[in-house]
């Protein structure tokens, strides 16, 4: 009763699954877009870069691939901080409207590194529990954000290692920023998820402060950080710089293939 007056009578779909291929009314889907579009965009950028320092490395060329590191902690931040602004956003806006969505638990599975595992094995455990709606989803953002926030704690430490040359071998730290950047990725399909799951209950007359809050909660990008982007961008394939097809809420093929590919290069 409490869930279905929290939504005011708005019609939900049975799981997570069926939000995924809902339909959007267009003010709602446009947003949802847009919003996707500029993480995928960050996420491309961020994972060109990691890419271009295993290039680098396995040149043995060190000396640029520190600079490389020092640039993948900057976009790191960048995502990190959007995902956790869009989280933020959730939070607040449900808090105060009382919308709250279908909630799927994280999958420890999806996850790399220890910590990661840990929060969302907590997180899936908690699952079993009876929870009501809001406390489902307040439960998943909280989780979320503990491991955006922890995975971006990591990057700096091991990006200024990295840097200052203090590793005595580069393969390590180089394979823990391939695991930050994988649990990254993660983290933003599973935020994906949850926003397309929160549109499809949204109130449309609850759009407009919605986006008016993720606005003010996400930060801006330096313009050290817009230069970077954009020679990076420039870079890259026309179609690489154009938002992926929606994510399907598994990990995507794509990601596999750099990840690979970044196996390679610390083994050689």
């Amino acid at each position: 009763m409490e869930d279905a007056i929290a939504n005011r009578g708005l019609r939900r779909t049975a799981s997570v699954q069926e939000d995924w291929v809902a339909w959007l009314p267009e003010e709602k889907d446009h947003l949802f877009d847009a919003t996707l579009n500029d993480l995928e965009i960050c996420y491309s950028i961020l994972s060109v870069t990691l890419d271009d320092a295993f290039d680098l490395c396995r040149q043995g060329k060190l000396a640029p691939a520190r600079e490389q590191a020092r640039m993948f902690a900057d976009l790191f931040d960048r995502l990190a901080g959007r995902l956790r602004g869009i989280l933020r956003s959730l939070y607040e806006h449900s808090r105060q409207f009382g919308t709250f969505p279908n909630t799927a638990p994280l999958r420890p599975g999806f996850f790399r590194s220890d910590r990661a595992q840990q929060v969302a094995r907590a997180n899936n455990l908690l699952s079993v529990v009876r929870f009501r709606a809001r406390t489902r989803f307040f439960r998943k953002l909280g989780a979320l954000e503990e491991i955006v926030a922890g995975l971006q704690r990591e990057a700096r430490e091991i990006a200024l290692e990295i840097a200052e040359g203090l590793a005595i071998s580069w393969q390590k730290p180089w394979r823990g920023l391939e695991v930050l950047d994988y649990d990254l990725n993660t983290s933003l399909r599973e935020t994906t998820i949850v926003l397309k799951s929160f549109f499809c209950v949204l109130p449309i007359e609850e759009l407009p402060a919605f986006r008016q809050r993720v606005a003010s909660l996400t930060p801006r990008a330096s313009s050290n950080q817009n230069r970077r982007a954009a020679q990076i961008l420039a870079k890259m394939e026309p179609a690489c710089r154009k938002a992926a097809a929606k994510p399907l809420p598994e990990r995507t093929a794509g990601h596999a293939t750099l990840r690979k590919r970044r196996d390679e290069s610390t083994r050689a």
